[in-house]
């Protein structure tokens, strides 16, 4: 019998085979990119005398066959951009056609007809819930971390350790039901922990994508409640030497942040971009008090080299991302006594004073990650695409309290992990409005406890997974259906020369199908509803099998449970989208059937150890529905003045006993106004005041009598800014002021780790700075 990894190759060799065998007599290809290099996704390319038409994949790749042999007209459209006619003469064989389309900025024709194409893309996305931070929404919100750039996206909450760790939760769950793309790579760096923010450097991202929903067929195990794909900054393809730099400040911890890039294309198919970053945070201070070892610093490099040709190509990215993070000295209690006086007293016994010093409680992190992405194009005109990534995540944590050696230099616990993945994808062609993939997938992970601490015993890891996925898209309906099966095999044991009790050895193997079917329907030019069904899965967690000890980023006691079985999920999706003139909108409604939800429980006393009095939580599995809204809505009121509203609502009830499930988010809406004075115009992008008001209802609905505090309550809080642009020369600088928090109310979140002991942060006055040079500008 050929073993399965054999079969899987075997399969995909007579793929490619059948494929390649089915090139066209006369057909054209291409690639559409920006004239800085970027790839274009689904521009349309029209044969209009013929009735055909294709649009292009992600990297820009377009594809017709069986043309008639004579001159064809091509037409390329997209919003925001010329479009672009060529003439061509179809001969024998493959004729390659690449484009390089401009931006459209003053032709209004030219506006009307790729306003079309905008309004098609936005319509016809995803069968999914999609949002999409671009560029210039990032730039908004440089500076701070990963999660709370995506905290201002409908269905994304955020689930805080103090002001300096947030972590994205997307619908309700986080951690491991979240895939993380970086690079092309899933990101693996200790993400049990609910104070283990993604290892990323907020300034490299140049496009963020949030998926909300299932999406295991493309993602694979753990994409249970959405994913979140960052795109590094596109290479300079056709662009000479230039170079940005980033400039933030802070007020509420003193924090300033500088980040700077150089980059530059050789010819037309090589380019590289080198970035570094640097950050470094005090304490932060509520309206009322400092928050005590609150601080961070953080360095982090880049670097980027890139080739691409109309048959091949590949993007080489290296990355470092380290940290030293502050925890908030005051959760960590010394007996049951002070706990409870703690959590009644409501904030800090010690007055703290400001300063830039960490000292433990504290993490130590750094993440090293190598990805290398290619592809080829085949003579049948589909793709292979290929992604190798290595990565190393090393944290440390360090105990306030500590029996020997120096609490501020030796870690309690210590882990280091390393993770391999690989993955193949034949990506097809469009077929008469048939285009899809099919892949395999393969990572393998070690874990290294090199302390004492027991936290997260040593473990081995692999999986391997095979999928299919296919769309089939017509001018008014869209079939989005895919398949997928995983397979884990995991070994976890114990330090060596460590008192582990019953536990010696653990081997356990899982594997289940994932599947989606999904639809667009786009009833009429400015409608589309889509509708998604998804079932994911994922296995439980090695913090959820077998977490032992006091957990230092969350001052919580925190138990497993090696009785856990896997966790399945059926989500269903639905999204009404609306663009016209001036409008802009999507609403969502989902229901998440989870059975086996693995979640953390809060025991009935705290625990006691010699490291002082914790919080304790122990892992439970149950049956439970999350379900919910989320939505925004955009409109351009005139010229100058626009409105925009975002909203999301989160249920989540355990079905076997009909009470709410813990660490819910609550209720929240924010809405705000831009507006574009003329009397501040004058500038090429002119300049534009803004006003924000968040308002987050009280978490009221959660188990009684489960939790040591009472949810805090409901809170609103107002932001403003202003932002714009300046150009001294051949240099343009781009600005924005703002004020969060502008009344300085005091407040805490429900999904706040520390809300039992202190509140949020309060005013934050922020300036930021972007210049650019060379062929930067």
């Amino acid at each position: 019998m050929i073993p399965l990894k054999k079969r899987g190759w075997l399969l995909l060799a007579i793929l490619l085979f059948s494929l390649s065998t089915t090139a066209h007599a006369q057909t054209l290809v291409g690639r559409v990119t920006t004239t800085d290099g970027a790839p274009l996704e689904l521009v349309q390319v029209v044969v209009e005398r013929l009735d055909r038409g294709t649009v292009t994949d992600e990297g820009g790749r377009w594809f017709l066959d069986k043309l008639p042999l004579e001159p064809v007209s091509l037409e390329f459209r997209f919003v925001g951009f010329r479009t672009e006619n060529r003439l061509v003469d179809v001969v024998a064989g493959e004729t390659v056609v690449n484009v390089v389309m401009q931006e459209a900025r003053v032709d209004l024709a030219e506006t009307v007809i790729t306003a079309e194409g905008q309004a098609d893309a936005m319509l016809k996305r995803s069968t999914r819930s999609v949002s999409i931070l671009a560029p210039e929404d990032l730039d908004r919100s440089r500076g701070q971390t990963i999660g709370a750039m995506l905290s201002e996206l409908p269905g994304v909450s955020v689930l805080s350790t103090g002001p300096s760790i947030a972590k994205p939760v997307i619908r309700g769950l986080h951690s491991q039901r979240l895939v993380v793309v970086n690079a092309g790579v899933q990101q693996e760096g200790q993400q049990w922990g609910g104070e283990h923010a993604p290892e990323i450097d907020p300034f490299s991202a140049g496009r963020v994508e949030v998926i909300r929903g299932a999406a295991s067929v493309e993602y694979g195990v753990g994409a249970i409640g959405g994913v979140i794909r960052i795109e590094p900054e596109e290479l300079p393809y056709d662009r000479g030497l230039g170079a940005d730099l980033a400039l933030n400040a802070f007020s509420n911890n003193r924090h300033g942040a500088v980040s700077a890039s150089v980059f530059s294309g050789l010819g037309s198919k090589w380019a590289w971009r080198v970035r570094t970053s640097a950050r470094k945070a005090g304490d932060s201070r509520t309206p009322d008090y400092v928050i005590g070892n609150s601080g961070f610093q953080e360095l982090d490099a880049a670097a980027t080299v890139g080739f691409h040709s109309n048959r091949a190509g590949f993007r080489l990215h290296v990355s470092h991302f380290g940290t030293t993070l502050g925890l908030f000295s005051g959760a960590h209690i010394g007996n049951f006594d002070d706990l409870l006086r703690a959590i009644e007293r409501g904030q800090p016994a010690v007055d703290y004073a400001f300063t830039y010093d960490i000292s433990a409680p504290k993490q130590r992190i750094s993440h090293d990650a190598i990805s290398l992405n290619g592809h080829i194009r085949l003579s049948s005109g589909d793709w292979i695409d290929a992604q190798l990534g290595f990565q190393s995540n090393r944290r440390s944590e360090f105990d306030a309290h500590r029996r020997f050696g120096d609490p501020d230099t030796d870690p309690a616990f210590s882990l280091t992990l390393q993770t391999s993945s690989a993955e193949v994808q034949l990506r097809q062609r469009p077929r008469g409005g048939l285009i899809g993939s099919i892949g395999l997938s393969a990572t393998t992970q070690g874990n290294h406890n090199g302390e004492s601490g027991f936290l997260i015993p040593n473990f081995r890891a692999t999986t391997v997974g095979a999928f299919i996925h296919e769309m089939f898209v017509t001018d008014a309906w869209t079939f989005d259906a895919g398949l997928r099966y995983d397979h884990r095999w995991l070994r976890a044991w114990p330090r060596e020369n460590l008192s582990s009790g019953p536990f010696v050895r653990h081997d356990a193997t899982y594997g289940s199908l994932s599947a989606i079917a999904g639809v667009i329907w786009r009833m009429d030019p400015s409608w589309s509803v889509s509708s998604n069904l998804g079932h994911a899965w994922r296995p439980p967690g090695v913090n959820e099998l077998f977490n032992y000890g006091v957990h230092h980023g969350t001052a919580q006691f925190e138990t497993g449970n090696p009785d856990l079985g896997v966790e399945q999920s059926w989500n269903l999706d639905v999204t009404l989208r609306h663009t016209s003139d001036g409008v802009t909108a999507e609403l969502s409604a989902f229901r998440n059937r989870m059975d086996g939800y693995i979640f953390l429980f809060p025991d009935d006393e705290p625990r006691v150890t010699i490291r002082g009095t914790f919080p304790a939580f122990h892992y439970v599995q149950k049956n439970a529905t999350l379900k919910g809204l989320d939505g925004w809505i955009e409109v351009h009121l005139t010229d100058r003045l626009d409105v925009h509203v975002t909203s999301s609502i989160v249920r989540g009830t355990d079905r076997e006993s009909g009470e709410a499930l813990v660490e819910m988010p609550a209720d929240r809406i924010r809405g705000g106004v831009e507006w574009s004075p003329r009397f501040l115009s004058g500038s090429e992008r002119p300049t534009s005041l803004h006003l924000d008001i968040i308002a987050v209802k009280q978490q009221d609905r959660i188990p009684e009598g489960v939790d040591y505090a009472p949810p805090p309550p409901g809170y609103s809080l107002v932001n403003a800014g202003i932002s714009g642009s300046w150009t001294r020369g051949s240099t343009p600088l781009s600005w924005s002021l703002d004020v969060n928090n502008v009344f300085d109310t005091a407040y805490r979140d429900y999904m706040s780790r520390f809300r039992y002991f202190i509140d949020d942060p309060g005013r934050n006055v922020s300036l930021r700075m972007q210049l650019s040079f060379g062929a930067g500008s």
